[in-house]
């Protein structure tokens, strides 16, 4: 890769990135500063805003979106699950995240307090960039729906996973991979949405568990009659965290290897390839794999598999 095309890299990924965050805004309530298709795969809201928090510095807007979530939606985002995600975001996220925090403790969210940073003499007030309140009748706002009727929990965020793997089985450890919640957390909330026939559980080792979907989507849209809610469909569950951190950490990547040699870029490359491989399988991505390059050829590998990731994004938002 020539300094050329890291630069373009870069810039490609962030378009990327931008196109992702503001098709899911839109889907909760935003749409009217997006000109785009809004989002219908389930949104992961603590996801969305650390893509959002790196990109600010390319899309000033979502500095403003950001402010308008601390504001109206900050109530429905865990704050762990938020700490635990951000650490494989590059740290410019970790460091914005401070800004939230202390946007959201200024909103009345008292969680975010012992995470505030102080502000700024230039931190002055903005006009609001969306509605009053978060809109959730969106098939892609599902976790939030649960979330928002059942408390911020592991529960919500695991039935909305079984609910977006339509109908399928899942194990403990799918469970937690998908959510990143702690295995015990995970198995506790499992175990509690069998007991109160939320869910259902194989008698099998692993033990796997199943939403019933059409139960569940009557209940979540019974304002629709029966046609309209096969039309609508079941939202479909994307990795989106671990998705989202490899475009932004491979954007990070793309700047440092303009001062690196091309083996030291090769070799930083295999390890996110690696960190993120199982991304990739779960989201069913159908990447290149770039492992039989060596040495710095290993870097037009990375390449095409990051290409096949960026064609895939937009086409399941």
């Amino acid at each position: 890769m020539s300094e050329m095309t890291l630069s373009s890299l870069k810039e490609r990924l962030g378009e990327i990135g931008a196109r992702a965050a503001w098709a899911q805004w839109s889907a909760l309530g935003a749409g009217t500063l997006h000109e785009g298709r809004s989002a219908s795969a389930i949104i992961d809201p603590e996801a969305l805003l650390l893509l959002s928090l790196h990109l600010i510095p390319e899309e000033r807007r979502l500095r403003d979106l950001a402010r308008w979530w601390a504001e109206v939606g900050s109530g429905l985002l865990s704050v762990q699950r938020t700490k635990t995600l951000a650490k494989d975001f590059p740290p410019d996220v970790q460091e914005r995240l401070h800004e939230y925090s202390r946007w959201a403790t200024r909103a009345g969210d008292k969680r975010w307090k012992k995470y505030a940073s102080e502000g700024t003499k230039n931190d002055s007030e903005r006009d609001r960039k969306g509605p009053e309140d978060p809109q959730l009748r969106s098939p892609a706002s599902l976790l939030l729906q649960l979330r928002a009727g059942f408390g911020v929990s592991a529960k919500a965020d695991v039935l909305a996973f079984l609910l977006g793997i339509e109908g399928q089985t899942a194990t403990t450890r799918q469970a937690t991979e998908a959510t990143g919640y702690s295995r015990a957390t995970i198995s506790g909330a499992l175990e509690d949405l069998v007991r109160a026939d939320f869910i259902e559980k194989s008698g099998g080792r692993p033990a796997e568990y199943r939403a019933p979907v059409r139960s569940w989507m009557a209940l979540l849209h019974r304002s629709e009659t029966a046609e309209q809610t096969r039309e609508t469909g079941v939202p479909k569950w994307r990795y989106w965290a671990q998705v989202f951190a490899f475009l932004t950490r491979v954007r990070e990547w793309a700047h440092e290897a303009e001062s690196l040699s091309k083996y030291m870029a090769s070799t930083r490359a295999r390890d996110l390839f690696e960190e993120f491989g199982g991304a990739f399988d779960a989201n069913r991505i159908q990447v290149p794999s770039p492992a039989g390059h060596q040495g710095a050829e290993y870097l037009e590998g990375f390449q095409n598999a990051i290409e096949r990731i960026v064609q895939w994004v937009p086409a399941h938002l």
